[in-house]
């Protein structure tokens, strides 16, 4: 089904943000077979494992922002080289977050006024997903992480 106008508003908000995309899991928690598809059922991240200890941070590519992201994670998946994602086994997550709409005007602003990425974070857990933001920016040969927000707010680990 095509996008919704507020789909597509949301979309326009984020539009000329660099994005980068932020993924751990709660303390003592661990996730197999782990996929994000973003609205449009594009795969955005696999990973076999994901917990605490393989927090993962990349550039999130591409021209479009996700406006919601879905995260599945499986038990026995087995995983398809051709296409990098995992697929069967016993799902055990499924669970689909809003992203776009969440993000306050304020940092999209400011980002546009001052520099930085805007960074999507996903901390999964076993009964759900937690989502967080902050603004990226370097500091000196350290990055500085500005204006965070969501379901947590550290921006280091």
């Amino acid at each position: 089904p095509a996008p919704g106008p507020t789909a597509i508003d949301q979309q326009q908000r984020l539009r000329g943000i660099a994005l980068v995309l932020v993924v751990d899991a709660v303390p003592g928690a661990q996730m197999e077979g782990v996929v994000f598809y973003d609205d449009r059922e594009h795969v955005v991240y696999a990973k076999s494992l994901v917990s605490r200890r393989t927090r993962e941070v990349m550039a999130l590519g591409g021209t479009r922002a996700p406006t919601a992201v879905r995260a599945v994670w499986r038990k026995d998946g087995r995983y398809d080289y051709s296409h990098a994602t995992w697929y069967g086994g016993t799902i055990l997550g499924d669970h689909t977050i809003p992203v776009a709409a969440r993000i306050p005007d304020e940092v999209l602003r400011d980002i546009r006024a001052k520099g930085g990425a805007l960074r999507l974070k996903f901390r999964l857990k076993p009964d759900g997903v937690l989502f967080g933001w902050d603004i990226e920016r370097p500091g000196g040969g350290i990055s500085r992480f500005d204006m965070p927000g969501g379901d947590f707010l550290e921006t280091r680990y």
